[in-house]
Parts: C-alpha cells; sequence; structure tokens
C-alpha cells in the first residue's frame, strides 16, 4: 500500500474547491483518490490502489492568520492481508488507523511543514497475528513556489513497533527522503507533478531490508 503525500496534499487543497481528484501511476501500480469539501475547514477523502488498498479518511485545517496553517487527518484503510493472499485465501482483510498532525508555516514564495503521523495496523484474523503493528514518524517538508513550476522535499523518518507473534519481523526503523517538481499552472484542469522518493531502512523496518529508489508521475484535478 502507497499513499499520495499528505504533507503536499494538506497543505494545497483550497478551501474554495469543490472536489479534488489525485492519482498516482507508477510501474504496476496506480492510486486515484478523492477529496471533496464537506465544510468551510473540513474536507472527505475517498481513495483506491490497485494493490487493492481501500481508504476512507477526514481533515481539518485552521488557518492561525495568513503565516501558519494548523492541520489534522484521520484515515481509516483496508487492504488484502499479505500473507493469506500469499497461501490463496482471499478475503482476509488488513486494517490500518492513521493519524496525521501537522502544522505549516508559509513564506513569500515558499513554505516549511513539519508533523507527526501515528498508525496502527492489525491483520483481520485473530489467531495468528501476522501484522500487529505501531507505526509512528515525524517530518519536515521544504517548498519553494516559482512562477509557472515548484518544488518540494520532503525528510520523513519512520518507527515500527511489532506486537505480533512473528517475533519483531515488523520492528524497525527507515529514513524517506522526497523530491518532487510540479506546475503551478493547470492543464485542463489537471495539475501534474513528478516524485523522486529514496526509502532507507536502519537495518530492517517492516520486513524491508533492501533501500529502494521510485519514480511517479501525478497530479491533481481540481474543480471549482
Amino acid at each position: 500500500m502507497k499513499r499520495l503525500p499528505l504533507t503536499l496534499l494538506l497543505s494545497s487543497i483550497s478551501s474554495a474547491s469543490l472536489a479534488d481528484v489525485t492519482v498516482s501511476v507508477e510501474k504496476d501500480f496506480f492510486e486515484l483518490g478523492l477529496y471533496a469539501s464537506l465544510f468551510d475547514n473540513s474536507y472527505l477523502f475517498v481513495g483506491a490502489d490497485t494493490d487493492d488498498w481501500l481508504g476512507v479518511g477526514v481533515g481539518y485545517r485552521y488557518d492561525v492568520n495568513q503565516r501558519w496553517r494548523l492541520s489534522a487527518y484521520y484515515e481509516y484503510g483496508l487492504y488484502d492481508d499479505w500473507l493469506m493472499h500469499e497461501l490463496g485465501i482471499d478475503g482476509v482483510k488488513t486494517s490500518s488507523h492513521q493519524l496525521d498532525l501537522g502544522a505549516t508555516r508559509y513564506f513569500t514564495q515558499s513554505a516549511i511543514n513539519l508533523g507527526i503521523t501515528g498508525e496502527h495496523v492489525r491483520n483481520g484474523f485473530t489467531g495468528l497475528t501476522v501484522d500487529d503493528v505501531d507505526r509512528y514518524s515525524a517530518y519536515v517538508g521544504y517548498s519553494y513556489y516559482f512562477e509557472h513550476v515548484y518544488l518540494s522535499s520532503k525528510y520523513e523518518h519512520y518507527m515500527a513497533i511489532d506486537k505480533s507473534d512473528m517475533k519483531d519481523f515488523n520492528q524497525g526503523r527507515a529514513n524517506v527522503w522526497e523530491l518532487s517538481v510540479g506546475s503551478m499552472k493547470s492543464f485542463y484542469k489537471f495539475f501534474p507533478y513528478a516524485k523522486v522518493s529514496i526509502f532507507d531502512p536502519n537495518g530492517s523496518y517492516y520486513g524491508l531490508t533492501n533501500s529502494d529508489v521510485t519514480f511517479s508521475i501525478n497530479g491533481t484535478f481540481s474543480f471549482k
């Protein structure tokens, strides 16, 4: 399961938008999400991807003044249990509860975003807990806006605490670096951007031991 970058989305969704449709494309992977305004400062998210993930979330943002914005986001997700899927058994789901708390400081042509996340992941059967993990992260992001394009970077540190029967299989820490470049101008209501991500586990993180570099083409359809 992969996610569109909340750091970027939470700071860029316009309160005047009726709906924003986000897309992300990587090799053998596609994700689609819908952000719809609920009230002046809140919104609803519904998303799905080709890894059989489904997610529903609600977000709230509060503008302290013209320079500071606070944001909160909760998401409930479901996806196929990986062990049951490997055994050819369908219908067993793993659930996740995620909370993201952030703050954004705006400058004349740039912005800094800080935040923390917490997520609880558990598989859908109780006899054997393959996934029963608390995951936490802290992140910092920086964006600079030119006349027609923007550059955005982000660093996030992850920590997982395993409570399953897999003997610390999901334990560990990891670092993720991201760099994005996107358009400030729309193409028929579509705002494209490209992103490079580097995943680097500190030994082992959530069963992953190798570093990984991914490239994705993303974008948002914005409807006013």
